[in-house]
């Protein structure tokens, strides 16, 4: 038998019990994959992540939902990150202030920075890939009824469309915070096929906040991959900063545009995400940055 130390950490929040829950195994060299992947579905998190040494960068990270394998994710990544940093795996900085640290994924080597304060990790942000704009969604009356809802409850503008930053996932513009709040938890029992046949497993449902543009209220569904309703989804906050730059909702200042993104509080685990997108004077996007915080909850052993 042998045995195995895993950690698990609530992400995108400061409060333990909310924001999303993520499993890291820190040692997972002698882990083959298809191991992975049943003790991601033991976990039965969203993600759960395994620590690997690379040739490439200073770690590899795999991710795993209860029933597959993603190159790139949002939490995963800020959580494990926060952990290595906890753990004294990533050195602290002699005076507070950030150090830089590069990761191999499935999208690539992409780097992380890590702010720490007194010794201790501060936020964590990731670079994630630059984003890739697939097809606008014209029937809105089947997205409609995939999502649980009606034609009106999806806003007539931006249109609904497939965007990537770590892998694709389809924006949705929701008319109102109660119309979003009001939407059944994964969707309806259509939604999988609807998302398949667009390419995507993922549904980012969102509403603006009523009183700044910098601010969006958001839902994600992705019954696919086991995960009804996720509190928080730093690749789809991402894909979402670019989406809305993109369609001129979100203005760019100086050359960069802000959001904050907050999810996870209609199933009881508000979560905060900030989202960063930098862009030329033409409006290009050059890169899409996603932070946030997270806490240890729990530390424990899988023996196998």
């Amino acid at each position: 038998m042998s045995t195995h130390r895993f950690y698990q950490l609530d992400v995108f929040t400061e409060t333990p019990l909310s924001g999303n829950p993520l499993a890291v195994f820190p040692d997972a060299d002698d882990l083959p994959a298809e191991r992975m992947q049943a003790i991601a579905s033991e976990m039965n998190l969203s993600e759960t992540t395994f620590v690997m040494r690379s040739s490439k960068a200073d770690a590899r990270i795999r991710i795993f939902t209860p029933k597959a394998e993603l190159p790139l994710a949002g939490h995963p990544i800020i959580g494990t990150w926060w952990l290595l940093a906890e753990l004294g795996r990533v050195p602290a900085p002699r005076d507070d202030g950030s150090v830089s640290v590069q990761q191999e994924t499935g999208r690539g080597v992409l780097p992380v920075e890590i702010t720490f304060h007194s010794g201790s990790p501060t936020e964590v942000v990731m670079t994630q890939a630059l984003p890739e704009f697939g097809v606008v969604v014209d029937d809105i009356d089947g997205l409609a009824r995939a999502i649980g809802a009606d034609g009106p409850t999806i806003a007539p503008s931006p249109p609904p469309q497939i965007v990537s930053t770590a892998l694709p996932q389809l924006m949705v513009p929701i008319a109102s915070r109660p119309a979003l709040a009001s939407l059944p938890s994964g969707g309806s029992g259509t939604l999988g096929n609807f998302l398949g046949r667009l390419g995507t497993d993922c549904v980012m449902l969102y509403a603006p906040d009523e009183h700044d543009e910098r601010v969006a209220h958001c839902r994600m569904f992705a019954p696919a991959l086991g995960v009804a309703e996720d509190p928080a989804t730093g690749s789809a906050a991402g894909a979402l900063g670019a989406y809305l730059v993109s369609h001129g909702v979100l203005r760019p200042t100086n050359g960069s545009a802000t959001l904050v993104v907050h999810q996870g509080a209609e199933i009881g685990r508000p979560s905060r995400i900030r989202v960063q997108v930098a862009t030329e004077a033409d409006g290009t996007i050059t890169a899409v940055r996603v932070g946030g915080q997270a806490v240890r909850v729990i530390e424990g052993e899988v023996t196998l």
